[in-house]
């Protein structure tokens, strides 16, 4: 399989695992190290637009636990809800929180799929897409 590369970060996954400890994925019930990081499930767009950003400040935070709870302290989710960035950690710091707020707040402003300032747009389901690539997706979902 081969290694993902971030383009954005300019960086592999294995450098990205050494530089960022705290991407590494665990088990939410164990906190054993499971293969891969969270930092890829973040789409594509929003890791343009600030994922480097999101990764230095939450960086500095995680600098700031101690050694016992660096090793409790978890990213349990990340995904897309409502047209926002999610990133869901088991018990966390109050900075921490305020971070992940931060960047929840700014990917409503831009697109998902190509990291572009947008507008959301609620058709039924919020789209945080340009206009570009909501036509893109639209064309591609039409029925034959």
């Amino acid at each position: 399989m081969q290694e993902q590369y971030y383009e954005e970060l300019g960086m592999t996954e294995k450098e990205l695992l050494e530089k960022y400890p705290f991407t590494t994925l665990k088990n939410i019930w164990s906190l054993e190290m499971v293969e891969g990081n969270w930092y890829g499930l973040i789409p594509t767009g929003w890791r343009k637009a600030f994922g480097k950003e999101l990764l230095e400040e939450m960086a500095a935070e995680y600098d700031t636990f101690s050694t016992e709870y660096r090793q409790y302290w978890v990213v349990e989710e990340v995904k897309e809800k409502y047209g926002e960035l999610r990133i869901y950690t088991g018990p966390t710091t109050k900075n921490m929180l305020e971070i992940i707020d931060k960047y929840t707040k700014l990917s409503r402003h831009h697109c998902i799929e190509c990291g572009e300032p947008c507008k959301q747009r609620d058709v039924g389901w919020i789209f945080t897409m340009c206009d570009k690539c909501f036509d893109e997706m639209r064309n591609r979902t039409k029925k034959k």
